[in-house]
């Protein structure tokens, strides 16, 4: 892939489309691309978040794997940016991530992402309202789970 086709496959990533194209050019010509065959592991749940990833082809899904539980959480399709908030700070994978069919991947590290904003500065602003709006919108959806939870349903009044 060259890099004029990387920069614009991050274009089409939302959450990248807030970044000038100079600094999606430095992860286009930094980022490796990963290529898997279906069926194949990108990652487990519980292993080190120290990367993110773009899906350039193919899909993926994303699964919560518990103790005697499997659930599946939703399927990536191409312009997908898997592990955001690695690209940002350290954890663990909350989820495995699997190929459904032959897929490919661009890996952008942690620390090239940190260079590009150090680099970047502007950049850094509209990435963290971006982000704060969305921990905003899914703290609000928690908290009506909460309160939906915590409230017991109303009693069917008692005759006299």
């Amino acid at each position: 892939m060259s890099v004029e086709q990387a920069v614009e496959a991050l274009k089409g990533v939302p959450t990248f489309e807030v970044l000038p194209d100079e600094a999606l050019r430095i992860l286009a010509i930094s980022a490796e691309e990963v290529g898997l065959r279906a069926g194949e592991v990108l990652f487990r749940t519980g292993d080190a978040a120290e990367e993110g990833y773009v899906v350039l082809g193919g899909r993926l899904e994303l699964v919560s794997e518990r103790p005697n539980r499997r659930r599946r959480l939703c399927e990536l399709l191409p312009g997908a940016l898997i592990g955001e908030t690695a690209l940002l700070i350290p954890g663990a994978r909350p989820a495995t991530a699997r190929a459904l069919e032959t897929s490919r991947l661009m890996r952008i590290p942690r620390p090239l992402f940190l260079r590009m904003l150090a680099g970047f500065p502007a950049a850094a602003a509209p990435l963290r309202d971006l982000f704060a709006a969305r921990v905003t919108e899914t703290l609000g959806a928690l908290e009506t789970l909460r309160v939906e939870r915590l409230v017991p349903p109303p009693k069917s009044a008692a005759p006299d």
